[in-house]
């Protein structure tokens, strides 16, 4: 009797919060609420209201202009050195505006949406081939979109979209461009870079940063372009610049 009385009880606390469980409505989870839930009407009748599209719009304002005080800090604008840098703008709003949707979604149907939101980014990040990390965050945009599509915030949905449409347009506009050299010796390396910057200053390109050590024959160049140049042009207008006998590393 002594021995079987503390196996039943461990058998019990195993088992009882297992069964209690059980006999809660999923649906009931998801659809947390909160005394400060927006009440917003589900599906397509949102856009006729005014004070939802009010709200949504404030809302992705506020995300954007937080998010660029970050982006375009002083500091952050001197520290750029390489073409992730140049790329890094793009990601933070994009991300911000995850995180607005996601924040939203949890507050409207419960916390067990951030972690679907968050589980999916995750599997996408560390469990698919995509080396760019501009591809995962879109990836996770769509998701979202789908998803606030599905739970009846078209609204949200499309407001998010056409903001993020907007910041990929933008950024793919302006390209960063890394450019190295390293010719024989340091007069003929510094003689291309020269040409490299006439032709970049012509084509309407910003210099952001020029690296090179006196006495040594390596110069490395980084450019944002403009006007919406393709990779492969970008490359054809710096090979016809650069001679054969010079090392070219060219990086986008």
């Amino acid at each position: 009797m002594n021995k079987t009385f503390p196996l039943m009880a461990v058998l019990l606390m195993v088992l009882l919060p297992g069964a209690a469980v059980s006999q809660v409505d999923p649906a009931t989870m998801l659809a947390g609420t909160s005394e400060s839930e927006i009440l917003i009407e589900r599906r397509w009748i949102q856009f006729r209201g005014k004070q939802e599209l009010y709200f949504f719009t404030f809302d992705v304002i506020v995300t954007v202009i937080l998010t660029g005080l970050i982006v375009y800090h002083p500091v952050r604008r001197r520290a750029r050195r390489s073409v992730s840098d140049i790329m890094m703008p793009r990601l933070f709003f994009l991300y911000a505006l995850v995180g607005m949707a996601v924040g939203f979604l949890v507050v409207q149907h419960g916390s067990m949406i951030g972690f679907v939101i968050f589980g999916i980014g995750a599997l996408l990040r560390f469990r698919s081939n995509m080396d760019d990390p501009v591809d995962t965050v879109e990836m996770i945009i769509v998701t979202v979109l789908g998803l606030a599509v599905g739970l009846g915030l078209p609204l949200m949905a499309t407001l998010v979209a056409v903001v993020c449409w907007c910041f990929i347009w933008l950024g793919g506009r302006n390209k960063g461009v890394e450019i190295s050299l390293k010719a024989s010796d340091e007069e003929h390396s510094l003689k291309v870079s020269g040409d490299i910057e006439a032709m970049a200053a012509d084509a309407g390109w910003k210099l952001v940063r020029k690296h090179h050590v006196p006495g040594k024959s390596r110069v490395s160049l980084l450019f944002i372009t403009s006007g919406g140049l393709s990779e492969a042009r970008i490359e054809e207008m710096v090979n016809d610049l650069v001679p054969e006998k010079v090392e070219l590393k060219l990086n986008l």
